[in-house]
């Protein structure tokens, strides 16, 4: 009988652990996945795609830093490997580092130039940096490739909005809801671009689509709120406001909106109060803009500091 190799073994034990963790992940428990691609690694650290691995677990607990760290580990052992530079992509994104997620996304692109994900995650971080032409022709390659891409059909959409192309972006938003009509996402999006085109008994009827899937929905409340109120239709607008509040109070606009209805109704004790929250708000988000754009220009993330900006800007604006 010959001696057994030890070497054999840790790497049969590593790919076992690999396969449980793969399962665990599939099946939503993240933490027993990282548990499972934590042996993995004991028993074979050189297997890049256990890194990966684990740094997927660890980035659905919200463990950026770390996913990263473990996806770095990956491409160092196997520098082709798409689904380390995809994922450290990801959560570069999720930690506000878009220029390190649009680094990544290339990497990935340049080994393999049809991958949609790397597409529609790259026009994602260059949207976060007001780059929109850019983020459209991004989302047309990822759909080129999968035409039935929800995401990339959502964040086109929005992307067209922000150019201010609303027609386009309902089109963009009506392709993904054609292909799963219970996206949220899409059919705030759609109410939001109605009501730039004034066209507000569209943008209602959109918005109680979404209402209808999640009746608590802050930003649809507030947006069929908002939309009451460019109607004239002052009184049914404060209630709807009211709830998207009681909901989110953390969404100045819907202060402002309440303040003015209330203004126009002749509640003016409750419009006086709304305004002061809507300040309160804006100024505690002013300086929170501030100093994180101040951090991002020390560390030298020029284009992620005047994106911060400019949301300060817009606060300032409104």
């Amino acid at each position: 009988m010959s001696p057994q190799n030890p070497h054999s073994n840790s790497k049969e034990d590593c790919r076992k652990y690999y396969s449980k963790g793969l399962a665990l992940g599939r099946s939503g428990q993240h933490k027993e996945a990282l548990e499972a691609f934590t042996r993995a690694l004991e028993a074979d650290p050189s297997f890049a795609p256990a890194w990966v691995g684990r740094g997927f677990a660890l980035g659905k607990q919200g463990r950026y830093e770390e996913e990263i760290e473990c996806c770095e580990k990956a491409i160092a052992l196997d520098p082709h490997n798409v689904d380390a530079w995809n994922n450290r992509g990801f959560a570069c994104g999720m930690l506000a580092r878009f220029e390190e997620k649009i680094h990544c996304c290339e990497q990935t692109l340049a080994l393999d130039p049809e991958n949609a994900t790397a597409w529609n995650n790259k026009g994602v971080a260059l949207g976060m940096l007001g780059r929109h032409e850019g983020e459209v022709s991004c989302c047309d390659r990822a759909l080129a490739v999968r035409p039935r891409y929800l995401s990339a059909w959502v964040n086109k959409g929005f992307a067209l909005g922000k150019l201010k192309r609303y027609e386009e972006e309902i089109a963009c938003y009506d392709r993904a809801l054609k292909i799963y009509p219970f996206f949220l996402s899409a059919l705030v999006n759609k109410g939001v671009a109605h009501i730039h085109l004034k066209e507000y008994r569209d943008a209602i009827e959109t918005l109680d689509r979404a209402l209808s899937i999640d009746p608590a929905h802050a930003k649809a409340l507030y947006r069929k709120g908002l939309t009451l109120s460019l109607m004239g239709r002052h009184s049914e607008a404060i209630p709807v406001l009211e709830k998207a509040l009681e909901i989110d109070p953390a969404i100045a606009d819907a202060w402002v909106v309440l303040s003015n209805s209330c203004f126009l109704t002749g509640r003016l004790e409750e419009s006086a109060r709304a305004f002061d929250m809507a300040y309160y708000i804006d100024v505690k988000d002013v300086r929170t803009g501030l100093v994180k754009g101040m951090s991002l220009l020390k560390n030298g993330k020029v284009d992620d500091a005047l994106h911060a900006f400019s949301e300060v800007l817009g606060i300032l604006l409104r």
